[in-house]
């Protein structure tokens, strides 16, 4: 493995290679993210464990998004969940180490999070008073205090998001150990932030965009209607960007993979 130096713009092309995979393979990559949305939230309904095996499973979804945008550009393949679960479907240790990439990076997300809700325990409340709201002024105050707690949240999780980056695909592509991935991820990570900085920002401005567009039609029925279908779509899309990203960050050893190479065919 050997890191490289991404620019600050990089970040956007990572960002555009994912949207022309998406291009590309408009149905395969959208079913493939129905299909982990679907996995994830059947598993998640598990009583007491759900939720860490969903944390705990996360990353190694990421590693076989990155599998099979690698065998589209390779092979020409279709995105087909047999590449998706791939890296959990490997035989030997490196499935077991990606396993417990996933439960480090579960844990240290819900103790993330454990310590936020110690620090703002109000936004437990707003849910109740939710609930209990008797008046649209009551109902209002509720929500808004449940949106800043969610943002706050989202955003809270973001450095461990970083971290833990490319260490499931450093784990099935090159097998390394627990420790040896995740400080490699995190020190890929850090040496490219500008990269990643203008990678995140294109995709809230993408995000932002599509809010505006659907804001202008103005029929509450319609928006609701494209919204869902429309966030799958592009939700692919940022999915398909991580082959992109990890490539653009480090060298696997992959002539076929270079941080300025990443286009479909």
């Amino acid at each position: 493995m050997k890191l490289r130096n991404a620019r600050a713009r990089d970040g956007l092309a990572w960002t555009l290679d994912g949207l022309r995979w998406l291009k590309r393979q408009p149905l395969h990559l959208t079913g493939l993210f129905g299909v982990m949305l679907f996995s994830l939230a059947l598993i998640s309904r598990l009583p007491v464990i759900g939720a860490v095996l969903v944390t705990t499973l996360l990353p190694a979804m990421t590693a076989g998004w990155v599998h099979a945008v690698e065998q589209m550009r390779r092979h020409d393949a279709k995105a087909t969940p047999g590449l998706l679960f791939a890296p959990l479907l490997q035989a030997g240790p490196n499935r077991i180490t990606l396993l417990k990439v996933g439960l480090a990076h579960g844990l240290c997300i819900l103790l993330l999070l454990a310590l936020v809700d110690l620090l703002d325990p109000s936004f437990g409340q707003a849910w109740q008073d939710l609930s209990d709201a008797s008046s649209e002024e009551a109902q209002g105050r509720a929500m808004e205090a449940l949106q800043l707690g969610m943002l706050w949240r989202q955003v809270i999780v973001v450095p461990i998001a970083l971290v833990f980056w490319h260490a499931p695909v450093l784990v099935h592509r090159d097998g390394m150990g627990l420790g040896k991935a995740i400080f490699g991820s995190a020190l890929a990570t850090l040496r490219n932030a500008g990269a990643f900085a203008v990678y995140g920002a294109s995709w809230l401005a993408i995000s932002a965009l599509m809010v505006g567009v659907l804001a202008l039609l103005g029929n509450p029925q319609l928006v609701l209607l494209i919204a869902v279908p429309l966030a799958m779509v592009m939700s692919a899309g940022f999915y398909a960007s991580l082959h992109a990203s990890v490539h653009g960050c480090i060298d696997l050893g992959d002539d076929e993979a270079t941080p300025t190479d990443t286009t479909p065919r």
